[in-house]
């Protein structure tokens, strides 16, 4: 018989709660209200005192006893009922005290379990960042400016990683303590509910054995969540077609970019400082949707946009394809992105 991940959860979670110190307590709250005071108030009371007309005005009396606010309302005449009233009001004020204590201990170890990263994330549709701790935080630092400059566009970040936590991370920005090769610490990150997972080179002195963990966390993240758009960087060339074989959806390689850009800065000087300009301040490249101008002429949008907003239009991105500066007769069509520089 197969059990269903989710019950096995809940089974879990159930098994916890009854094992913790807050169910015993709970459970003697309750004995002491409706089963050790209250019924027995009601069965020495009842015909003797209109107060105790019904059960449920003795366990409003055992209530407010226990919790020492004490209206006065309701109050036992009877010797054998005010007896029995002088040993609820200790065991009812110790059990309420257990309780309280127990609520305010399992509060803190929440806290802290949190706070050390040891916890299990309830996030979805999240972004999850892995990789070498400098490298993560200067993308976390980047995508959370982004958002700024989007007009406070929210997307809740969580990064994974096998240390303390670091103390620049963005408080805002939570933590995962865990292996990210191991699949149950990868679950606890709940990558298999993220919208996007990012994937940057650990510190290894060889550039091989980096890019092979990279991979090898591609195909691991692809088998938990097939959903998920999987971003990696990759710091050879040569292992860029592996990793969009493991299952990327993106895969950028910081050599052959910055080859590129030195390449050109030979022949076209200020062009590094342009780029890396734009790049820098990433508010400023962005994607537009295109269904607006579907059955339009590249140029003609060029032009329309550039008068609606001001914005720039330098290329297309079509099935993830990006043609930069397409020719006059190039036409829109449905799901085509816009380039544009702000």
């Amino acid at each position: 018989m197969v059990i269903p991940v989710t019950v096995l959860k809940l089974l879990r979670r159930f098994r916890r709660a009854v094992r913790s110190m807050i169910f015993y307590s709970l459970i003697l709250f309750l004995v002491v209200l409706f089963i050790g005071g209250a019924l027995i108030m009601y069965l020495i009371e009842h015909g003797k005192n209109p107060g105790f007309n019904n059960y449920f005005n003795s366990v409003w009396f055992v209530m407010e006893t226990i919790t020492t606010v004490g209206y006065g309302d309701i109050v036992p005449n009877t010797y054998l009922g005010k007896i029995v009233d002088m040993v609820i009001m200790p065991v009812g004020i110790a059990v309420i005290s257990l309780l309280t204590a127990s609520i305010a201990t399992e509060l803190t170890n929440i806290a802290i379990t949190r706070s050390m990263g040891h916890h299990t994330t309830s996030k979805g549709k999240h972004i999850v960042v892995i990789g070498d701790v400098d490298r993560v935080l200067r993308v976390i630092n980047v995508i959370e400016e982004l958002m700024n400059m989007r007009g406070g566009e929210i997307v809740d970040i969580l990064y994974i990683g096998n240390g303390d936590k670091p103390p620049a991370l963005p408080t805002d920005v939570e933590f995962i303590r865990g292996d990210p090769f191991n699949a149950s610490d990868l679950l606890r990150a709940g990558v298999d509910r993220a919208s996007t997972v990012v994937i940057l080179p650990f510190n290894d002195v060889d550039v091989k054995t980096a890019d092979a963990k990279v991979i090898l966390l591609i195909m691991s993240i692809r088998k938990l969540n097939p959903n998920a758009y999987i971003i990696a960087e990759v710091l050879n060339e040569a292992d860029r077609d592996y990793a969009l074989s493991a299952g990327a959806n993106s895969v950028i390689s910081l050599g052959s970019f910055t080859t590129v850009m030195i390449a050109n800065e030979v022949f076209n000087r200020g062009f590094s400082s342009v780029l890396m300009n734009i790049i820098n301040r990433g508010g400023n490249l962005d994607l537009m949707e295109g269904n607006e101008y579907v059955g339009k002429r590249f140029m003609e949008v060029v032009q329309l946009v550039k008068f609606r907003l001001n914005y720039l239009v330098i290329g297309v991105i079509r099935n993830g394809e990006v043609i930069l500066n397409p020719g006059n007769d190039f036409v829109i069509q449905s799901g085509d992105s816009l380039l544009v520089i702000k």
